[in-house]
């Protein structure tokens, strides 16, 4: 609002300026092209002189200028204004005889009026005071001292109060011209005498005035506005007396008159000007009173009893002035200084204080207390408390300094350093600590050369890259990493990130960063990605499949070898559910499976599992799945590896054939070797027969009969059974079928084997030692595949024991339940037992416990193939007693499973 109106006074002050430069030029026209009415503006009335003309010109120019700020220009113009005047008021005192005559000769109309024209063409009363007090009230409204621009519009007051007098009485007068001759005040003149005051009162303007403002007391500027309040005033009239002492001729009433007139206009806006000045500062100083009122201020005698209690101390301590004018102030307070573990604040060096004080209500505050000790004669010696209330302060800085001390704590648990770089120091603030966790000793980074000592090459170019980087864009902040390498510090690596600040031309003044020391997680990240990088090499040379789902079965892993296994590209199946890998019939059941595991935790980690899974192409095949798991993140992660079984289930096909071929030669061939044994053992019972018949035969012809035929008929029936049974039981120890598990007897299957191989060895005296367990009676078998291992041992039993004496020859079998579910059946001879050398290798192929070439080295490795089948186990060792000892174990059945 302010510079709108200051704005607006300049344009008038302007349009004012430029119409009395206009009237000038008007006039001066007029005497140059001889036309009366254009320096006269009405008929018959008083003319403005052209040097008066000239000056008012002059006069509005320099007003112009000033208004421009045109300072030098402006005063140049107005001083020939001046000269004029004092020109003009010299001249009676100089040679009275000398006459400004310009423009009589011009016309007679200047002269013809009856002598009325006194001192024709020299400047009039009212054209001199405008050209003394303006170009004054400028000059002083310009100047340095105060008290001159206070003066400045009184100066400008007295060409205003006569132009207005002036004025008044042309209105007024019923004889203008006489009044015009008596005055000297030419219309023209007083319309720019009248223009010019008001545009040098508006121009006043141009200076921002500070209204509202009280000012300390000048005792000489007062006296200076008093006495220009009484001599401007009586400037006009001293002029007229000294330029009038000639005969006024006729016009000197009419001069005293408007001397009178512009008296008491001056008075009267002088008056309005001190009553309106001295109001404002009333008003100013009631505000200010106001606004002080409301400050915390107390007032008291050197004693310290209060003398005045502002409303802020009411506000803040809440006591009223009636409770506590005349008591102690600090004893009313209970003040006491905070000492320095609790103290905020330092003393000023004008004697301020921090104090603790308490209210009415007993609560504490914290203050600052500055006193100020008066005491001008007459006035009694007073103090005054100017106290400003820190409470907050105090709160937010025990907040800060507890947050400091957190931040401190904290840092130094995290192992966190601080760093302040002033980049026109080069100087580097560390939090207290930090170089030393660093194996520094203190001060050792404290310059930017000494961490350049301390910091590898290439990572202060790196960091100086970054930072040229930050700079033309003004980046607020940048992180960095390096690596130490002197001192206790070598090998460390840092990481952190900085606050830039910069100055007024963008340049970079100040970094405040932290730095953290992750040298054990660079190192771990190291290892993690020097692992990550063998895992890539595991899952590309891996010869079996590898997959890894998470908990909710999606693949995250691949391997090349799952690749060209199911023909997928990893691409095609990372996010997708392991479900796409499996015939759709047999989905449900592995996702069971996995679906428990992850509920429970059992199954499938630890376990061997057989399925099928099924290519790209749609081809099924058979699939062995070994898993593993392990957490991350809250997130299992199962490792699966896949190995495609068609090649061994083939394998295993033509190897079930091939030992089961094997296993048909070697019983034709322990068939052959009893061949010659079973002759002899057949020759027995048909003989018998034989001779039974014909006994029988012979009592038949002799005719007798009876018990006696009977009882040759039926030994001769039990013969033949006997040498049925032989030839039936070597026909299904020979032939050759398929496995067939069923529920077998663990006694008859031993009996017969023991049948089958005693056959024809009579003439050996073996003895057969059987210790069965009545507990350990089924097996879950194949009747004739056991009863192969058993001969096998057997026979070998029978070869061994050829090599001891005849009453030594003794073979024992026993059988025993085991936990498990298991029977376990033991062949023990009392031979020489088994050479240690034999032992080691006894149950691979070729390798035979027969001396020469008495057998093939296949049989017991068939056998052992043949009870691994049955899901036992076949071991062999020396006796505790000697001789060789063979054991296996069966899948035993309970009897109520028979």
């Amino acid at each position: 609002m302010g510079d709108r109106s200051s704005s607006r006074s300049r344009t008038a002050a302007k349009g004012l300026a430029l119409f009395a430069m206009l009237c000038s030029a008007v006039a001066l026209a007029g005497w140059t092209l001889d036309i009366p009415l254009l320096y006269r503006f009405l008929p018959r009335a008083y003319p403005i002189w052209p040097l008066t003309a000239l000056g008012y010109g002059l006069l509005g120019a320099g007003i112009l200028a000033d208004s421009a700020d045109r300072v030098r220009l402006s005063r140049y113009l107005l001083a020939i204004p001046m000269l004029i005047a004092i020109g003009t008021g010299l001249q009676p005192l100089i040679n009275d005889s000398l006459s400004f005559n310009f423009g009589l000769h011009r016309t007679a109309a200047g002269i013809h009026e009856g002598g009325l024209h006194i001192h024709p063409g020299r400047p009039g009363v009212n054209a001199i005071v405008v050209f003394l007090m303006l170009p004054l009230a400028l000059l002083a409204r310009r100047s340095a001292w105060r008290m001159l621009r206070d003066v400045s519009p009184l100066i400008a007051m007295a060409p205003l109060a006569l132009a207005v007098a002036s004025a008044t009485m042309l209105l007024i007068s019923g004889d203008p011209p006489k009044l015009n001759a008596g005055l000297r005040a030419s219309i023209p003149g007083t319309l720019m005498s009248l223009s010019l005051t008001a545009a040098v009162l508006f121009g006043r303007a141009s200076s921002p005035a500070r209204l509202g403002r009280v000012e300390r007391s000048d005792p000489m500027r007062i006296q200076a506005v008093v006495a220009a309040a009484i001599i401007l005033p009586a400037l006009p009239a001293m002029i007229e007396l000294a330029v009038e002492r000639g005969p006024a001729s006729g016009g000197s009433t009419f001069g005293q008159i408007v001397l009178v007139l512009f008296n008491l206009i001056a008075i009267g806006l002088v008056s309005f000007w001190a009553v309106r000045r001295v109001g404002r500062e009333q008003a100013a100083r009631a505000e200010l009173s106001m606004a002080l009122d409301s400050a915390i201020v107390i007032i008291s005698d050197p004693t310290g009893a209060i003398l005045h209690w502002s409303q802020g101390c009411e506000q803040l301590y809440g006591w009223s002035e009636r409770e506590v004018l005349g008591q102690n102030k600090y004893m009313l307070l209970r003040a006491q200084c905070p000492d320095w573990q609790t103290s905020y604040s330092l003393p000023d060096a004008d004697g301020a204080q921090e104090l603790i004080e308490r209210r009415k209500d007993g609560s504490e505050i914290h203050v600052i207390e500055r006193l100020q000790h008066l005491g001008e004669s007459p006035r009694p010696y007073v103090v005054v408390h100017n106290i400003i209330d820190i409470s907050e302060r105090v709160s937010a800085l025990r907040a800060l300094r507890a947050s400091e001390e957190r931040l401190a704590q904290a840092t130094a648990a995290h192992e966190l350093g601080i760093f302040d770089f002033d980049l026109a120091s080069g100087r580097i603030e560390w939090s207290p600590g930090t170089e030393q966790r660093l194996g520094l000793a203190p001060g050792a980074l404290s310059s930017l050369e000494a961490w350049r000592e301390h910091v590898l090459p290439e990572d202060v170019d790196d960091l100086r890259e970054t930072v040229l980087r930050a700079i033309p864009e003004r980046a607020e902040r940048f992180s960095f990493r390096y690596r130490l390498v002197k001192g206790g510090a070598a090998g460390r690596t840092l990481e952190g990130s900085a606050r830039c600040f910069y100055d007024n031309d963008g340049a970079l003044a100040r970094v405040v960063g932290a730095v953290l020391d992750i040298t054990e997680r660079d190192e771990r990240e190291v290892a993690l990605r020097r692992r990550e990088a063998q895992l890539r090499t595991v899952l590309e040379t891996v010869p079996d499949a590898m997959i890894v789902l998470n908990a909710q079965g999606t693949i995250l892993q691949f391997s090349t070898a799952a690749e060209t296994l199911w023909g997928y590209r990893a691409s095609e199946v990372v996010g997708r559910n392991f479900s796409m890998l499996i015939p759709e019939d047999e989905q449900e059941p592995d996702e069971t499976v996995f679906r428990r595991f992850i509920e429970t935790g059992q199954g499938l980690v630890g376990e061997v599992l057989v399925g099928t899974a099924e290519t790209a192409d749609g081809r099924r095949f058979p699939a062995e799945l070994r898993a593993g798991a392990a957490k991350s993140d809250d997130d299992m992660l199962i490792t699966v590896f896949i190995r495609d079984l068609t090649e061994r289930v083939a394998a295993d096909q033509r190897l079930s054939e091939l030992n089961n071929e094997i296993a048909h030669v070697s019983r034709q061939s322990a068939m052959s070797e009893m061949a010659a044994d079973l002759a002899h053992e057949l020759n027995q019972p048909l003989s018998a027969t034989g001779n039974f018949l014909a006994a029988a035969r012979m009592l038949i012809e002799r005719g007798e009969s009876g018990e006696r035929v009977t009882d040759l008929l039926r030994m001769g029936s039990e013969q033949t059974q006997r040498a049925g049974e032989i030839i039936r039981r070597l026909r299904a120890f020979v032939a050759r079928g398929e496995v067939e598990m069923r529920v077998e007897s663990v006694e008859r299957t031993i009996r017969d084997a023991v049948e089958l191989v005693l056959v024809g060895t009579g003439h050996f005296n073996l003895r057969v030692n059987l210790q069965l367990d009545p507990a350990a009676r089924f097996v879950l078998a194949d009747r004739i595949q056991v009863q192969q291992v058993l001969v096998n041992l057997l026979r070998n039993a029978v070869q061994a024991l050829k090599m001891v004496a005849p009453d030594d020859r003794q073979i024992t079998i026993t059988s025993e339940s085991l936990p498990d579910q298991l029977i376990a059946i033991t062949v023990t001879d009392s031979g020489p037992g088994i050479p240690p050398h034999i032992l080691e290798s006894m149950f691979s192929r070729f390798s035979t416990t027969k001396g020469g070439a008495a057998g093939m080295g296949i049989g017991l490795s068939i056998s052992k193939r043949i009870i691994e089948g049955h899901g036992g186990v076949l071991s062999a060792g020396n006796a505790p007693g000697g001789g060789a000892s063979f054991r296996f174990t069966l899948p035993a059945v309970e009897e109520g499973e028979e």
